[in-house]
């Protein structure tokens, strides 16, 4: 699956998001000790587009409201939202459409 302007991603059900100090996670509830790979530690970019996806939003959407919130460029947070949205959807944490 890949990531377009136009997929609508979906949180995946089994997954928890946690804010320890100033870092953010994502954890698969299912995932045993072998499984570390799995778990997602966020920079803010990447909290501030796990908290935009409601499975109503499309990328290109949730790009255009990070566009208006951080300064940089549009093309500059395209790039880390669909490299970011492809790599949880990969490890199965979001569905997209």
């Amino acid at each position: 699956m890949t990531i377009t302007m136009n997929t609508v991603p979906k949180k995946g059900e089994n997954i928890i998001f946690r804010k320890i100090e100033d870092e953010y996670i994502l954890v698969p509830m299912l995932a045993s000790a072998g499984e570390v790979e799995h778990i997602f530690n966020l920079n803010k970019i990447g909290a501030a587009v796990w908290e935009r996806i409601d499975g109503v939003k499309s990328v290109r959407e949730i790009v255009a409201e990070l566009s208006d919130e951080y300064d940089a460029g549009p093309g500059v947070i395209r790039a880390e939202v669909i490299d970011f949205l492809n790599d949880i959807a990969e490890a199965k944490i979001i569905d997209a459409a």
